[in-house]
């Protein structure tokens, strides 16, 4: 265990001393996922590729990835919408739909809070590598309980991406990062047909919410688990946050047993619980570096001032640079006096 401790503190040295440089690389990182993603929708207007046609499709990927390392948060949303709107060009009331969404989301709340708007893009991203269950835990952990805003809209959003493409049958056929074909149109007349496409968007995505609740069911079960990991993580008692992930990981999987029996929604509950389970350790692990607390040399300090009386808890980290030797020193025990006389008058007599 000391070798892990030692190990622990040289990966946390490591990242403070070199996390000015750590934390754009990790981001642009995140940048060239997203963009990849989105550039991989691919049902663009066929005059939008000429204009692009003299760019790797990789450089691109690239320069999206390096301006969202560099921008404020709010400017990197602003340019995911419209690149994510004009991958949706081929239909034109279907790009203002998604476009009129996304603005929404972000005017009403990303611009206002563009730390836990993040969220939305990791709760997606946790969707798609299958680890879903480890946002709840993560956000009752180290975000404010306003964070499971974002978390339901990116569960909501990720509900939709199949919806979204089943509104363009003419389309769908078409492989990703291709160019779709159009019917010809004349622009006025496409602003004409607008509010009958509109209706029939919402019609589809009416039907589609009215079909299955998991999104929504999903959305209650992660809120109620972030609220309850995040008010028992800040109990004073000892191990709150661990005992916090696992009453997380336990209230999602009985959270889900019960949506499953009461609402017949289609979960594979096995599936469920080895990656309830799985996430409660990448949980653990990312508590594990984030801090480890030694109990018990905890100490408790009273004072006060002419207006207070404080009484405040103190529990030191664990901190081990090097692993602790335990030296025993072996010293060699007297040697037995012999408790015979030997006085020489004892002798005469």
């Amino acid at each position: 265990m000391e070798h892990v401790l030692v190990a622990r503190e040289f990966v946390v040295k490591f990242f403070k001393r070199f996390e000015v440089f750590i934390l754009p690389v990790l981001k642009f990182f995140l940048g060239l996922f997203v963009f990849s993603g989105i550039f991989s929708i691919g049902y663009m207007h066929d005059a939008i590729p000429p204009i692009t046609e003299a760019l790797e499709p990789t450089l691109v990927n690239w320069l999206f990835a390096l301006l969202f390392t560099i921008m404020p948060m709010n400017l990197s949303w602003i340019i995911i919408i419209v690149i994510i709107t004009l991958q949706f060009s081929v239909s034109l009331e279907l790009a203002i739909a998604v476009f009129l969404f996304l603005m929404f989301v972000f005017l009403f709340y990303a611009r206002m809070a563009p730390k836990e708007s993040i969220l939305i893009i990791f709760t997606i991203i946790a969707f798609q590598f299958n680890v879903p269950y480890l946002i709840p835990i993560i956000v009752g952990l180290y975000f404010p309980v306003t964070a499971v805003v974002p978390v339901t809209v990116g569960i909501f959003i990720n509900s939709q991406i199949p919806v979204l493409f089943g509104l363009m049958p003419n389309v769908a056929a078409v492989p990703a990062g291709a160019v779709a074909e159009v019917d010809e149109r004349d622009f006025a007349d496409m602003l004409a047909d607008l509010p009958e496409a509109f209706g029939e968007v919402y019609e589809m995505l009416m039907s589609s919410l009215g079909a299955t609740q998991t999104w929504l069911f999903t959305a209650l079960i992660f809120a109620f688990v972030a609220i309850l990991v995040h008010i028992v993580s800040r109990q004073a008692i000892d191990f709150s946050k661990e005992i916090a992930i696992v009453l997380g990981c336990v209230m999602t999987i009985f959270g889900f047993i019960v949506v499953v029996l009461t609402s017949g929604e289609q979960v594979d509950i096995g599936m469920m619980i080895i990656g309830t389970l799985v996430c409660g350790l990448l949980a653990g692990i990312v508590r594990f570096f984030d801090g480890i607390l030694d109990y018990q040399r905890a100490e408790s300090v009273q004072f006060e001032d002419e207006n207070n009386y404080y009484h405040v808890r103190i529990v030191p980290k664990v901190k081990m640079t090097k692993s602790q030797r335990v030296v025993k020193r072996i010293r060699p025990q007297p040697e037995a006096h012999d408790t015979t006389s030997e006085d020489p008058r004892d002798e005469e007599l």
